[in-house]
């Protein structure tokens, strides 16, 4: 940009100083110059006009130059406009307590052409520069909201109910730390009495994670329906999941890696068989709050492309569900830098053992939330609740 294109506001009672210092300033380039001759003249200008700096002067009538000052740094819609502060050579004081309130520099009466060229353009190079990164920012805020509305349409919120032919009712819910993250669950059926469940966590957070959680599911699916269409469903979970690691494994520079786990549930009879993938033990248990933990029994997705994993059976009993869940739960902290750990998830568990998969989620995150209060979600939490029977 060239000095013609910035606009700059003079504020001195002192109509000799505001002429000086215009005059000097068109010299320089600077031909978009405005002139205030008082505080509450300046106030009015700025509020309706855009100004790239405000040179003001400290002793005013009425409002005075630090009072003009503090104004503008409290509101949130001008607080960025830089200001040099005009001073006689005696108020260097005065100008300490306005650079702490928030003025970028100071120019001393009478003016020195040299050292007015410097600071003028000093401090409109750095707004310039502060105005770029404020336009990049505000541009990846856009694409990092609109990466997290696809991302979130990726997992599926079509949840099944309970029917005489499927009676089974979910309910899943997905909370990235930021603005993506890499954590996912997943639903699908592969044959007309079974239902596949995922819940994964991926390596890192952010983009990276996002990115390799998209990848991960769309191999999973892909597996999944191949096996379906050879097999007719007739295909255990480590078949699965290790079809889908020596494809994740592929094209895997950065070594990133997902925990996982995945299972499949017969609607008709309730046999659940599974596949734990480094993930989280999740919970089997009744209605009445007899719990059992599905332990952990093989290694993350993506690490060793040869690796067979291993699958494990259980029986659901009626009414009995399953609550399957990422390490952001238990591995949440509050203030005090506490985990809320798998004790106090389990409690809630069997006290809300007998209720639908939704208002178990619902009571689980909400007794998370007042453990961790005011402090900063440091994961991402997903929470993936079945229900089985009448």
């Amino acid at each position: 940009m060239s000095p013609a294109d910035y606009a700059l506001l003079i504020v001195d009672d002192n109509p000799n100083n505001r002429f000086t210092l215009a005059r000097r300033l068109t010299r320089e380039g600077y031909t978009n110059v405005t002139q205030a001759e008082n505080g509450r003249q300046a106030l009015d200008l700025i509020k309706a006009k855009p100004f790239d700096l405000v040179l003001l002067d400290i002793m005013m009538p009425d409002i005075n130059g630090y009072e003009v000052l503090e104004q503008l740094k409290k509101d949130p819609k001008l607080r960025d406009i830089p200001v040099i502060m005009i001073s006689a050579i005696d108020e260097v004081e005065s100008v300490v307590r306005c650079i702490e309130i928030g003025a970028e520099d100071y120019l001393p009466k009478p003016f020195n052409v040299t050292l007015l060229r410097a600071r003028v353009g000093a401090t409109l190079e750095k707004k310039r520069m502060r105005d770029e990164i404020t336009r990049h920012t505000r541009r990846m805020e856009r694409e990092l909201a609109t990466a997290r509305a696809i991302q979130l349409s990726m997992v599926p919120t079509d949840f099944p109910t309970a029917a005489p032919e499927r009676p089974i009712t979910l309910y899943a819910v997905l909370r990235p730390a930021r603005e993506i993250g890499g954590d996912l669950y997943d639903f699908f059926w592969v044959a007309p009495d079974c239902i596949c469940l995922v819940v994964a966590d991926v390596s890192d957070k952010g983009a990276p994670a996002a990115l390799y959680m998209a990848r991960a599911k769309t191999v999973i699916r892909v597996v999944a329906t191949h096996l379906a269409d050879a097999c007719g469903g007739a295909f255990s979970p480590a078949e699965l999941v290790s079809k889908a690691n020596s494809v994740l494994c592929q094209d895997n520079p950065h070594m990133m890696f997902v925990t996982l786990f995945l299972c499949l549930l017969n609607v008709r009879s309730g046999e659940l068989t599974w596949c734990n993938a480094g993930h989280n033990a999740p919970y089997l248990f009744s209605r009445e709050g007899v719990l059992a933990a599905l332990g952990t029994e093989d290694i993350p997705a993506g690490l060793v492309p040869t690796f067979t994993y291993s699958s494990k059976s259980a029986q659901f009993s009626d009414g009995g569900s399953l609550f399957i869940f990422s390490d952001g739960i238990t591995e949440a902290m509050n203030e005090q830098s506490e985990l809320y750990g798998s004790e106090q998830l389990e409690a809630t568990i069997r006290s809300h053992a007998d209720s639908a998969p939704s208002d178990l989620v619902a009571a689980v995150l909400q007794k998370l939330q007042s453990f961790t209060g005011t402090a900063a979600q440091s994961d991402d939490i997903t929470v993936l609740a079945c229900r089985w029977g009448t």
